[in-house]
């Protein structure tokens, strides 16, 4: 049955907080909506739980797959997904009353193609008054344009995470989120605000963010993080595609400082991150000269860039000689 909103929830391993995230949702103000549990094949008790939700209200929609990730269940929860609107939440996070009310009433006042709200990160036991926040509030518009140079401005994380936002849905026609990935909202969010006509931005913190110390962002450094970089250079080559060469620039000095940090992290930390690494570094060098003419970048930088390219022992002797006089 078609709806306004379709709220997808991937779930796994978190029989601790799913029960207040799931009644944060059901408890909205706003109340055309389907709430869609993914479970991704998880082994505690999470898979009672969507279904008992599911027997007690009919909005409460449960897939349950095999494990592939958090991507991989929110591309699941996509394909089914009825409402006008797309909305994601992580489940161990939770939201508050009005979240929905809010974000659907400016999507609708300012015909906006993405409305994006603020949020707060809470650790474990914090007690919230989560029902009345100041819902005083100046919103903010951008075209897409104007939407993809916050990505390099003070709200840059508050415009890649997709759980703080409300998506028409259309935006996800031809696209979803990369599955075996981390940071995979890096991969995407570029995208969706490109494909939007208007953006509007609420200052107001409506969705609650909760630190744990086992969530994958608190993971200790594995091959895996270098999906990172991988993210930030796709960006640059989709602004390159597009033909927007100063956000182009802009991504580029991002990439670069995180390509190096990330590499001599991993290949420091990471036994057997060789062959990866050696595949970075090619994506490195074959846009070199493009990285040359970046205007945000100093002369010394750009010849380290070059001694990297040329002779990595040298380079690799610099990094450490550096690294000890810190």
């Amino acid at each position: 049955m078609a709806c306004e909103i379709s709220i997808i929830v991937p779930v796994y391993k978190v029989e601790n907080y799913l029960n207040k995230c799931i009644d944060s949702i059901l408890g909205q103000t706003f109340k055309d909506f389907e709430l869609i549990l993914v479970n991704d094949g998880s082994p505690d008790n999470c898979p009672k739980i969507c279904d008992d939700y599911a027997s007690t209200d009919q909005r409460v929609k449960v897939i349950h797959k095999e494990n592939g990730g958090l991507s991989s269940a929110r591309n699941a929860g996509l394909k089914i997904a009825k409402g006008k609107y797309i909305a994601f939440v992580d489940s161990d996070d939770f939201i508050h009353l009005k979240m929905y009310e809010v974000l659907h009433s400016n999507a609708k006042q300012y015909s906006s193609d993405i409305v994006i709200c603020d949020y707060l990160k809470v650790n474990e036991g914090d007690v919230l008054n989560s029902d009345e926040p100041n819902l005083r509030y100046k919103e903010e518009h951008y075209t897409n344009i104007e939407a993809l140079n916050e990505l390099y401005g003070n709200k840059g994380v508050k415009f890649v995470v997709v759980w703080n936002k409300l998506f028409k849905k259309h935006l996800f026609d031809n696209l979803e989120f990369e599955e075996n990935k981390i940071h995979e909202d890096e991969f995407i969010a570029h995208q969706l605000l490109y494909k939007s006509s208007k953006i509007t931005y609420i200052p107001i913190q409506l969705h609650f963010y909760l630190q744990r110390k086992n969530s994958i962002t608190q993971a200790e450094f594995c091959i895996k993080h270098l999906d990172f970089i991988k993210a930030y250079k796709e960006r640059v080559n989709f602004f390159m595609t597009i033909n927007q060469f100063d956000l182009q620039k802009k991504a580029e000095y991002s990439y670069i400082p995180l390509f190096f940090r990330y590499y001599y992290k991993a290949k420091n930390e990471v036994p057997n991150s060789r062959e990866e690494l050696k595949r970075l570094k090619s994506e490195f060098c074959f846009s070199l000269f493009s990285f040359i003419k970046n205007p945000y970048f100093i002369k010394k930088e750009k010849i380290g860039w070059f001694i990297f390219v040329i002779n990595t022992s040298l380079f690799d002797s610099l990094v450490q000689k550096r690294l000890r006089n810190f």
